[in-house]
Order: structure tokens, then C-alpha cells, then sequence
């Protein structure tokens, strides 16, 4: 066993880790907006207020409206939402 000693002290976030939180507290929400959205289709279709087929169509066609949403919100320019690690260090190393 080490004796490392943990800093708990708090100390002020940097601009990026602020952007970085801001960014996964819209995409979380983003998360929950969708899972009520597939809940409340669900619920019509389950009650036949809504048939199967147009409901599921509906559900996806909001989860669609919804990524592309924030994909505008949260992506810059250059950045892709799916990228392999190759790719995201090369654009960070060319931010530089």
C-alpha cells in the first residue's frame, strides 16, 4: 500500500472544464428528454390512442430531431460525433 495523500481541497474549474461540464449536463438532458419522449409514445401505443406503427415512426423520428439538436448545440466546426481516437488526436494536435 501506497502513502499517497489525496488533495480534497476544492479548487476553481478552467474555462474547458466548465464548457466540458456544460456539454455533458445538455447531453444528459438531452438523454432524459428522449427517454420521456420514447415513454409517452409508448404509452399511446400501449392505450391504442396511437397505432404501433406510426408511434414507432413518431419515436424515432423525435430521437432523430433530438441528437441532431445537440449535435448542433454541443459540436464545433471540424468536430464529427463519431470519430475514431486517430482522428480526434490529429484535430487536436492541429488546434495547437
Amino acid at each position: 500500500m501506497t502513502n499517497r495523500r489525496i488533495d480534497w481541497t476544492p479548487r476553481p474549474l478552467t474555462e474547458q472544464e466548465k464548457k466540458a461540464a456544460s456539454q455533458q449536463q445538455y447531453a444528459v438532458t438531452t438523454l432524459i428528454f428522449i427517454t420521456l419522449s420514447n415513454i409517452f409514445f409508448g404509452i399511446l401505443m400501449v392505450y391504442k390512442f396511437l397505432p404501433v406503427w406510426l408511434g414507432m415512426i413518431l419515436a424515432f423520428i423525435v430521437m432523430g430531431l433530438f441528437v441532431l439538436r445537440a449535435q448542433k448545440a454541443l459540436l464545433e466546426d471540424g468536430e464529427r460525433m463519431w470519430e475514431s481516437p486517430d482522428k480526434f488526436h490529429d484535430r487536436m494536435s492541429r488546434q495547437r
